[in-house]
C-alpha cells in the first residue's frame, strides 16, 4: 500500500496572516520556585522543593542524543542508554530497578535527538542511594561483552518491533526524518538500523561514554520532598567528585538549509493496509519566541474530536480514518507534522489535497480568538 511523504517548505505555513491583536487577559500563573547551583566540575543542579508530596524525583539530563550518533552507528546513542542500567564499579547490573521498584517506586530513561535523561521516582526517606546510583554510573559505568552483546540484541529486537514490523512505523521513524533533512543528522533515525547496530563495538561504548557522559555536560534535577540542605551535602558528595575530563565536548555544527522547494516521496510498504500521507514544514529551533503559539497552533489541528483536522478528514468527509499532527521541535530546525491514515476507497492523494486545504485556510482566515 502505498505511503505518501510530502516535505514542503515553511512559507507555505509560516506566511498565515498576524493573529488579531485583541487578546484576552492572561491567567496569572504563579512561577514556579527552584534553587540553581553549578558545581566546580560543570554539573548543573536545579531542586524544586515540595512537602505536600511524600515522594522525591531525580532526574539526569545528557546533552547527548540521536544526532551525536557516531558515523555509521546509527542507534548508538539510543542503545548506550540501555547499558546505563548494567554494571557500575558498585553497582550490579539492574540494581537501578531494585533501588526503585523493590520500595514502590520506578525508574525510566528515553533518547531523543537532543537529549538523554534518566529519571526514578521514589519515596522521599530513598533519596540518598539514588543520589549514589547516578553519580556512580556517571562516573564508573562498567561495560562488558556479554551485556553489551544481550543489549545490542535487545535495541534489535525492538528495532524489529516497534519500527520494521508495525504498520506505518517505517513512514515515522525512518522516511520523515530522510526527508525532512538534507544535511543534518536528524535525518538519521534515532532507532538505527540492523546494519548500524552489529557493527558497534564494545570500544564504541567506551569512547561514547567518555565524551559525553561527564559532569560538564549534564544537569541534575531533583524535586519532590526533600531538606534543601540536606540535598545539598549529598549532591557535594557524591557528584562533586566526579572527574571533568580535559577537553572539549564535540557539537553537531551543520546547520540544515531552508527548503526551496517542496520534497515528495512515494514509498510502497507490504503491511500498510491503507494508504497514508505525511507532510511537513521547517520550524526554528525550540527557543523560538514562535514555539509557543505553534504548540497552540498543533493543539487547534488535531486535539481532540473538535479539532480541525478531525472535524474535516474524518467526520465531515469521511476520508480518513485519523488525522493528526505533531511538533517536532529541536535544539535545531525542527518540523510541524501533519499526516493521515486514509479510510477505505480513498488515496494518499486525496488525503494530500485535503492536508493543503487546511493549511491554506490557515492563512485565509486566522484563527479567532477564542
Amino acid at each position: 500500500m502505498a505511503l505518501r511523504a510530502a516535505l514542503l517548505g515553511t512559507a507555505l505555513l509560516l506566511a498565515a496572516p498576524a493573529m488579531a491583536q485583541t487578546r484576552p487577559a492572561a491567567d496569572a500563573v504563579k512561577p514556579l520556585a527552584f534553587t540553581e547551583r553549578t558545581l566546580a566540575n560543570g554539573l548543573r543542579v536545579y531542586a524544586m522543593r515540595d512537602t505536600t508530596t511524600p515522594n522525591v524525583s531525580v532526574q539526569v539530563w545528557y546533552d547527548v542524543g540521536s544526532k551525536d550518533d557516531p558515523k555509521g552507528r546509527s542507534g548508538f546513542a539510543h542503545m548506550f542508554e540501555h547499558l546505563m542500567f548494567k554494571a557500575t564499579r558498585n553497582l550490579v547490573p539492574e540494581q537501578m530497578d531494585r533501588l526503585t521498584e523493590d520500595v514502590g517506586g520506578y525508574n525510566n530513561a528515553s533518547t531523543a535527538d537532543d537529549y538523554t535523561n534518566y529519571y526514578e521516582v521514589v519515596p522521599a526517606n530513598h533519596l540518598q542511594r539514588l543520589l549514589f546510583a547516578e553519580a556512580d554510573r556517571m562516573a564508573s559505568l562498567v561495560v562488558e561483552p556479554v551485556s553489551f552483546a544481550s543489549e545490542r540484541d535487545v535495541v534489535k529486537e525492538e528495532l524489529r518491533q516497534r519500527t520494521l514490523a508495525q504498520p506505518y512505523g517505517k513512514l515515522f521513524s525512518i522516511y520523515y526524518p530522510q526527508l525532512a533533512y538534507s544535511v543534518h543528522p536528524y535525518a538519521r533515525p534515532g532507532i538505527g538500523s540492523l546494519d548500524d547496530l552489529q557493527s558497534a563495538s564494545i570500544d564504541d561504548v567506551r569512547a561514547f561514554h567518555a565524551t559525553y557522559y561527564r559532569p560538564d555536560n549534564a544537569v541534575l534535577v531533583v524535586s519532590g520532598n526533600f531538606d534543601q540542605a540536606q540535598l545539598d551535602r549529598w549532591v557535594d558528595q557524591y557528584f562533586a567528585g566526579v572527574r571533568k575530563p580535559v577537553g572539549t565536548i564535540p557539537r553537531v555544527t551543520v546547520k540544515e538549509p531552508a527548503r526551496a522547494a517542496p520534497v515528495t516521496r512515494t514509498v510502497y510498504e507490504a503491511n500498510t493496509p491503507l494508504p497514508a500521507v505525511l507532510m511537513s514544514w521547517h520550524l526554528p529551533p525550540d527557543r523560538d519566541a514562535d514555539i509557543p503559539a505553534l504548540t497552540v497552533l498543533d493543539a487547534i489541528l488535531s486535539t481532540g474530536e473538535s479539532s480541525r483536522l478531525y472535524q474535516s478528514l474524518v467526520y465531515r468527509d469521511g476520508l480518513a480514518q485519523s488525522a493528526d499532527t505533531f511538533l517536532d521541535t529541536k535544539q535545531s530546525t525542527g518540523n510541524l507534522v501533519l499526516y493521515a491514515i486514509m479510510a477505505g476507497g480513498k488515496t494518499a492523494a486525496d488525503g494530500e489535497a485535503a492536508l493543503k486545504r487546511e493549511v491554506a485556510l490557515l492563512r485565509e482566515r486566522p484563527v479567532s480568538d477564542a
